[in-house]
């Protein structure tokens, strides 16, 4: 799911990045500020948010059960965000959700490494 979701994201494509992501899903930059699935895959396609790279580091699973995982990915992700370009040591945390019979990211928690 890591891995899809930086592939989709560097990508651009926002279609599998959507899939990939509960209709609830929240992501809370390094920042602080948070943002909803649809600001943040409209910031995507509008170019406000471009991503050129995404080099991983390190990915562990933290938790597991049948329904719910946690997962810590790092990676050197290169990118253009607001106007402002940089490559970040981002570490996400990832907490996923089994909906239906399929994972879904429900929200991650981004930092810096």
């Amino acid at each position: 799911m890591y891995r899809k979701h930086n592939q989709s994201m560097v990508a651009g494509n926002i279609d599998k990045l959507g899939a990939l992501l509960a209709d609830d899903f929240h992501l809370v930059h390094m920042t602080g500020m948070v943002q909803s699935k649809q600001k943040w895959l409209s910031e995507i396609q509008s170019g406000q948010m471009h991503y050129f790279s995404s080099t991983e580091d390190h990915i562990a699973v933290t938790e597991l059960t049948a329904e719910h995982a946690v997962l810590v990915g790092q990676s050197q992700v290169d990118a253009s965000i607001h106007g402002s370009r940089n490559t970040w040591p981002l570490q996400l945390e990832l907490h996923l959700n089994k909906v239906n019979g399929q994972w879904l990211i429900m929200h991650i928690d981004a930092s810096m490494y």
